[in-house]
């Protein structure tokens, strides 16, 4: 009888560990899932992806999970993120210090952001050109215009001696 019970008992601790395992293997799909979504829509940066998988409850060590598939699967890469969100970010006219700012937020490392911000200096300047001839049309006539065009382009991410390169001095 002894020997009945404990057979009962050893094979009750196999279905809880095996249903506990079950629980977490479908947590794992779920979160795993939830980031093929917010992925296929557009691409994240890892902290940004990891905050909404957090944020939606999943556990840490099955978000590490996730993260360690998306990666062996390149489903998920930061250099991708960067590279994609500095383009859309120059197509609307945004500057290098602005991108920059923007990066870091999204918590993107400093060695993703060099190889990609490093353009030319006469890239960033025509870029700017082309902001102001959109904005303004014409170049600045006295100190006030020289002002409104400089701080437009400083709130657009434009580092200051850029920014004197295009407008130039206002006497000139």
């Amino acid at each position: 009888m002894t020997d009945e019970t404990g057979v009962a008992a050893q094979t009750s601790e196999v279905s809880e560990v095996t249903a506990e395992t079950e629980s977490i293997e479908a947590a794992y799909r779920v979160a795993l899932d939830s980031a093929v979504r917010s992925l296929s829509l557009r691409e994240h940066s890892v902290y940004e992806l990891e905050r909404k998988l957090l944020r939606k409850g999943h556990d840490v060590e099955i978000v590490g999970r996730v993260f360690d598939y998306l990666t062996k699967h390149d489903l998920q890469s930061d250099a991708r993120y960067v590279e994609i969100y500095i383009r859309s970010r120059v197509n609307k006219g945004y500057g290098p210090v602005k991108i920059r700012q923007e990066l870091y937020q999204r918590g993107v490392a400093e060695i993703d952001l060099e190889a990609q911000l490093t353009e030319s200096g006469e890239f960033w300047i025509e870029l700017a050109r082309g902001v102001l001839d959109k904005k303004f049309g014409r170049c600045p006539d006295g100190q006030k215009a020289w002002n409104t065009q400089a701080r437009f382009l400083a709130r657009r991410g434009f580092p200051s001696d850029l920014i004197y390169r295009v407008l130039g001095s206002v006497s000139s």
